[in-house]
């Protein structure tokens, strides 16, 4: 096992030597400065695609509820809604603060994003370096700059591209502790960890094993006193409970509920955990009427109170569902572990699953993502015997393993969409940079042996994740959003082409026939529009927003009656306040 003094000096003996500037850890600093200029210049050139794409109009729906958030907060009011208590908090007030500062401006947010995946690479190339591998960590930043995921994600209203940013920073300031002498930087890490709860909660479970374990993995490594471990774990766990505690402060205010936890844990696992939806599939019961999280728990509470009876705090809700989904997994244990290694596979597999965003969809309005290769494939291929070489060689590549580990947990329990294995990409690109480094020093030293048994695993990895995505369903371009956001853009002309000929190739499609009718509407062809509208309800009966738009139509056509009709329909499926303006506006003329 070499040393990390020896794995160094050989990573910067192996670079030539050249006239140029050149750092300590023997790599050219005009080295890393393209490699970031790179990761920046994709992203800007995605970004500026997305900001000329329909898709960009009509948001995914945890999108439109997290823009929701953060313009609440920057009104002042906090969203200390139960609405806004459905999800985890910290994007919500990171949005709000940038709202207040600039306005609800999607520029500002994307560019910013953009910023924070280019400062991800910066992190990913400096564990390299603090590994003893700074080439390695170089090769890894670069991977990760044309990852085609990490390039998506900074211009969408997600926290998928901060999530991936505290995996590195966690795994960096992790590393960087372990050698650090200030108490004051266990205290900094406790609240780096709070923070990933607030970010995403079910990291929960690696940052406050982190709390525990990391203080005493230094004094094991290092041969430290163990009350010094004991002092620096209290230390961290202090500063842990800061954020925790804010959080629970902020539940407690909203739910009734002391819990530093959003109130969506037992929806979300009664989503997947039901006799309904035995596969545990992406699924939305009849008493939800749409796939937004404001939906989702209007739906949920509602129908939790009218099984119980009663009013109920939305901490009560949570844990009624929860007790259902539970229940369930007990009672068919055995389909549940089988489905959970069925998200595993899909996890290995190559291909995107899409939720909220589909890479499938914007690649048609990006060139740069129908550019880059599908990405996970070859991510995983590289990354994993990459990362067993550094395991065998340094311990401290744990730490690596953790981000994996905690999406995969995150996978087998909920889904294996992009947006999830997202988390795991800073250390999976990471691991491929040292993979194609040790293949590297191989093949300029002679080592045929370990150059052909790793590119015979990286291959044989490679090969099965594209047989598992060759078993999955492959995902298809959807017009719906594309047509609403052309809509919206003011393109009606582009819209109404796309919508004729997504309803000619799928006429049992509600959102696209809900989308001809409005166009219809916006066209004076009211006839026609409360025919397309008609038939959408047929397709989609609970669609309060067809409700809606075919009451106005009727009101053009002079059937007032009917009018009425689909206007209270339309309030008892969602009362909004425009739904209840318009029963009140036909209520006084009848």
């Amino acid at each position: 096992m070499k040393s990390e003094r020896g794995v160094m000096m050989r990573a910067a003996a192996s670079l030539p030597a050249t006239g140029r500037d050149v750092a300590q850890d023997g790599l050219p600093r005009l080295s890393l400065l393209l490699v970031l200029a790179v990761t920046l210049g994709v992203r800007l050139l995605h970004m500026g695609s997305a900001l000329r794409s329909p898709l960009t109009y009509q948001p995914g729906p945890d999108e439109d509820f997290y823009f929701r958030f953060g313009q609440a907060v920057a009104g002042g009011g906090g969203a200390l809604t139960p609405e806004f208590a459905f999800m985890d908090p910290a994007y919500g007030y990171i949005l709000g603060l940038i709202f207040k500062l600039l306005g609800p401006n999607l520029f500002a947010v994307y560019f910013l994003q953009v910023l924070l995946d280019t400062v991800t690479a910066y992190c990913i190339f400096l564990i390299g370096r603090e590994l003893g591998r700074p080439r390695a960590g170089l090769y890894a930043a670069l991977l990760y700059g044309v990852t085609c995921t990490a390039v998506l994600f900074p211009s969408t209203l997600l926290k998928a591209t901060w999530v991936a940013n505290f995996m590195a920073l966690w795994v960096l300031s992790a590393l960087v502790l372990l050698r650090a002498q200030r108490t004051w930087a266990w205290f900094a890490f406790g609240i780096l960890c709070g923070y990933g709860v607030a970010l995403r909660s079910n990291l929960l479970l690696m940052t406050g094993l982190a709390a525990v374990l990391l203080p005493w993995l230094q004094v094991v490594w290092s041969k430290r006193p163990a009350a010094e471990a004991a002092r620096r774990a209290v230390i961290l766990v202090v500063g842990f409970a800061l954020p925790i505690a804010l959080l629970a402060v902020r539940n407690g205010e909203v739910s009734k509920s002391f819990s530093p936890l959003p109130n969506n844990g037992g929806v979300v696992l009664h989503q997947l955990y039901n006799p309904d939806n035995p596969r545990a599939v992406t699924w939305i019961p009849k008493f939800v009427n749409y796939s937004h999280p404001s939906e989702i728990w209007r739906g949920y509470s509602a129908e939790a109170q009218r099984r119980i009876g009663r009013a109920l705090t939305p901490h009560e809700v949570d844990r009624y569902w929860r007790g259902q989904a539970v229940s369930y997994i007990g009672s068919h244990f055995g389909s549940v572990l089988g489905n959970m290694f069925r998200k595993l596979s899909e996890f290995v597999a190559y291909i995107e699953v899409p939720n909220n965003r589909s890479l499938v969809e914007e690649r048609v309005f990006s060139p740069v993502l129908r550019a880059l290769p599908s990405p996970f494939g070859w991510l995983f291929a590289l990354g994993v015997p990459g990362i067993a070489i550094l395991l065998a060689r340094d311990r401290r590549a744990v730490l690596l393993v953790a981000p994996i580990l905690a999406t995969m947990v995150t996978v087998a329990i909920f889904f294996a969409e992009d947006r999830f294995r997202f988390h795991s990409v800073p250390a999976l690109a990471l691991g491929a940079g040292l993979f194609l480094d040790d293949v590297y020093v191989w093949i300029r030293s002679g080592q045929a042996k370990k150059w052909l048994v790793g590119l015979g695993a990286s291959l044989l990895l490679g090969g099965t994740s594209v047989l598992l995505a060759q078993q999955m369903a492959q995902p298809q371009v959807t017009w719906d959003r594309a047509i609403w956001g052309y809509l919206k853009m003011g393109n009606k002309d582009r819209a109404k082409e796309l919508a004729l000929k997504a309803a000619t190739d799928d006429p049992r499609n509600a959102k696209i026939l809900e989308a001809l009718g409005y166009i219809a509407f916006v066209e004076e062809r009211y006839p026609d529009a409360v025919e397309h509208l008609r038939r959408a309800i047929e397709v989609k009966p609970d669609s309060h927003i067809a409700r809606y738009n075919l009451a106005k139509a009727l009101i053009k056509t002079g059937d007032r009656a009917g009018a009425f009709k689909e206007a209270e329909s339309a309030v008892r499926l969602a009362p909004l306040p425009d739904y209840q303006a318009l029963v009140e506006e036909l209520s006084a003329g009848r």
